[in-house]
């Protein structure tokens, strides 16, 4: 081979390395600039609302006696646990001699299954309590286990009433004494000590240490002056909550606002209702009473309930709040918008220009119209600029652009690239937007950029 073959042949292998480097080089510089290039996440628009609400555990206020026997003995009631009784209705009785007592424990030890309706009671209980459980009230758990027990100690309640005959028969008619209530209203076999309570007497101390409802049924004999049962004599309860300084101030504008009334739900059982509240600012801090008409016996042998209020619900098109976006538009009035030759709808705008000649010319600009305020339109900025002059088409009437506003919107993908949608929001968090799906340009189901930031108007998508 002559030298200038291998020259020729040195050559060759050298371009070619030179293209495989240089490609080489591109398709790294091109792999990295993708790696640190932050992705773009599309959101499909869903339906959804953001509530506004005040969460709070409220202390009971009502109508309410503890009632003490005036004698010595064992004490057997008469009715269940949350029975209704009329003024002068027997509510328990007095064994002074133990007899009736030893009876009693015969016919318990006789009873040595659950049935099928005691069984549903305390399932219920338990559903219930399930439903309603989250660590933040942890202690329902000890509330249930003594709804539990309220429930399983009632079914000896009604054992002497079910008796009378054949207790009468083997003791006779003096074997107990029955006693009667001087008041009509809804029995309680449990007491926290709190039955003098009023809503007046109420301060935050009350709330750092809850006392806890008491089973006042015994086995053994009790003294005179023991407390026996608990009576309560009206429907109408307060629930009163403590709140901060914040919650209180949103409350009393509600109230600015001729909303006297407020949704509750209660915790324990998801319960909801509507009832009137009233705020008041003592020295020791700031409370919101609520106050029922019904539901005292729901409640009956609870002192504290946590609940939620709710404020505001919102319905809408739910957004992330990292897609909003916010463009430059103008502001013209309606009149100037005119329609295209090929166009049924005003789209357009015509501009007012001076010719070579002096003549003055209208040409028509394509506009987007996001939204009507009053005589005013909101319109895209594409192909106009600052001191542009409209017109009608006779040339009478004439607006200059100058006035401009911000509106927010987002960048919908449905067709691969980014078309600017304007909205209304009506409520907004940290992470999410409830915007009005009549007075906004989107729909369910359109798909828009989550990190807005990432991407400019028309960009191509995919």
């Amino acid at each position: 081979m002559t030298d200038q073959a291998k020259k020729r042949s040195h050559i060759h292998l050298n371009l070619g390395t030179i293209v495989f480097l240089v490609i080489i080089i591109y398709l790294t510089a091109y792999v990295l600039s993708y790696l640190g290039k932050e992705k773009l996440a599309i959101y499909e628009v869903s339906e959804s609302d953001i509530s506004d609400t005040i969460q709070g555990t409220g202390i009971i206020v009502r109508d309410e006696k503890l009632v003490s026997t005036e004698q010595d003995g064992y004490v057997n009631y008469y009715i269940k646990d949350g029975s209704r009784i009329k003024a002068n209705g027997i509510v328990y009785t007095i064994d002074t001699t133990g007899k009736i007592q030893s009876y009693l424990n015969e016919l318990m030890q006789n009873k040595s299954t659950v049935n099928d309706t005691e069984k549903k009671q305390i399932f219920e209980e338990l559903k219930t309590f399930s439903e309603g459980y989250s660590d933040d009230n942890f202690s329902e758990v000890y509330e249930t286990k003594n709804e539990i027990n309220h429930e399983l100690m009632s079914y000896t309640d009604t054992i002497i009433a079910d008796n009378k005959e054949k207790l009468e028969e083997k003791y006779g008619k003096g074997c107990y004494v029955e006693v009667e209530s001087d008041l009509s209203g809804l029995v309680s076999f449990a007491s926290d000590g709190l039955e003098e309570l009023t809503e007046a007497s109420v301060t935050k101390k009350r709330f750092e240490n809850k006392s806890k409802m008491k089973d006042l049924r015994s086995t053994e004999k009790l003294s005179a002056g023991s407390p026996v049962y608990r009576i309560v004599t009206g429907q109408r309860w307060k629930l009163i909550l403590s709140v901060n300084e914040e919650d209180y101030n949103r409350m009393n504008n509600l109230r600015s606002e001729n909303k006297n009334t407020v949704q509750v739900t209660f915790q324990k059982d998801n319960f909801v209702t509507t009832v009137p509240y009233l705020c008041q600012k003592k020295t020791d801090g700031y409370y919101i009473t609520l106050t029922f008409d019904n539901y005292v016996q729901r409640y009956l042998n609870q002192r504290f309930l946590s609940v939620e209020l709710l404020l505001s619900e919102t319905d809408g098109l739910k957004i992330p709040s990292s897609s909003l976006v916010t463009k430059k538009v103008y502001k013209i009035p309606q009149k100037y918008l005119t329609r295209g030759s090929n166009s049924s709808s005003s789209s357009q705008v015509n501009v007012m220009t001076t010719n070579k000649k002096g003549v003055k010319v209208l040409t028509q600009v394509p506009v987007t119209v996001y939204r009507t305020e009053d005589i005013y339109v909101l319109i895209s900025t594409d192909g106009l600029k600052d001191g542009d002059i409209i017109s009608n088409l006779d040339m009478t009437e004439t607006y200059t652009l100058r006035q401009t506003k911000d509106i927010q919107g987002v960048f919908m993908v449905n067709r691969g690239y980014a078309v600017f949608k304007p909205v209304v929001i009506l409520e907004r968090n940290e992470d999410y937007c409830i915007v009005s799906a009549e007075e906004s340009k989107l729909e369910l189901y359109d798909r828009v950029i989550l990190n807005s930031d990432t991407i400019k108007e028309n960009q191509v998508i995919y």
